[in-house]
């Protein structure tokens, strides 16, 4: 099975320590297959038990056959090295973020969506554009749903919600500081959390009730940091029309 399709088909069974291990793999993708399990787990201040489980857990045998799983898919490229081929990169991260797509997660996605009393999005920079579109969409069949770009109004939103609402959080680091003051407020007052991010331990992850990953590779042009959106906008997309067919009652 794909590395990528492991992931999304257990990406449930792992904790916040395992998403740290996944996340540590992926950036050091091109040395991890010279380190061993104990090394690993030094560099995590973690057990080699814990790392095996972890391997286990994505449906691996043990560390072994998930390093050559890693190398074979990531072997190629490192989410954190630019890249040159910057259009091929950017159709394998669309294709890798398919792959990623977890129709378990995605349901539960769907449901806490259709359930909630209202949906609120906390975006920032680019990612605001996905927020939106994902917005104006859920509106159109009558789903309350809004978005907010701008930290004084996204602490207004995260102080007045209930645990009635829900909370859809989109940033591709999983660290803009002011989308994540405002999910935590929102979480403190009994909302549910959902995170669009980047693979990997993040801190916005970290705390949502649910993740949904991409994979979205970045370069740099006049030492700006360039990285796409359009995985983001897919998997609203792909969330958009299931609630469509799942709750929508519409005709074709």
């Amino acid at each position: 099975m794909d590395f990528y399709n492991r992931i999304a088909e257990n990406a449930h069974l792992l904790n916040k320590g395992d998403n740290e291990i996944l996340s540590f793999c992926i950036r050091n993708n091109q040395t991890l297959s010279k380190m061993k399990v104990q090394e690993v787990a030094d560099t995590l201040y973690t057990s080699p038990a814990t790392v095996v489980r972890f391997c286990k857990k994505l449906g691996f045998s043990g560390f072994s056959e998930f390093k050559a799983g890693i190398k074979a898919e990531l072997s190629q490229g490192s989410p954190d090295t630019p890249v040159k081929n910057h259009s091929i990169d950017f159709l394998k991260d669309v294709q890798k973020t398919i792959q990623l797509i977890s129709d378990e997660t995605a349901g539960r996605v769907l449901e806490m969506i259709d359930q909630c009393r209202r949906v609120e999005f906390y975006a920032a920079g680019s990612s605001r554009t996905v927020a939106a579109e994902f917005v104006k969409r859920l509106q159109i069949i009558g789903k309350p749903a809004f978005w907010y770009d701008d930290s004084s109004l996204m602490n207004i939103s995260a102080r007045q919600v209930t645990d009635n609402d829900l909370v859809i959080v989109i940033s591709v680091s999983g660290e803009t500081s002011l989308v994540l003051a405002a999910a935590n407020m929102a979480k403190s007052r009994g909302a549910s959390i959902v995170s669009i991010t980047d693979l990997g331990s993040n801190s916005l992850s970290d705390m949502a009730d649910e993740n949904i990953y991409v994979n979205s590779t970045y370069f740099i042009k006049a030492d700006i940091k360039i990285r796409s959106r359009v995985h983001l906008l897919l998997v609203c997309e792909y969330l958009f029309f299931r609630y469509l067919e799942e709750y929508g009652n519409c005709e074709s």
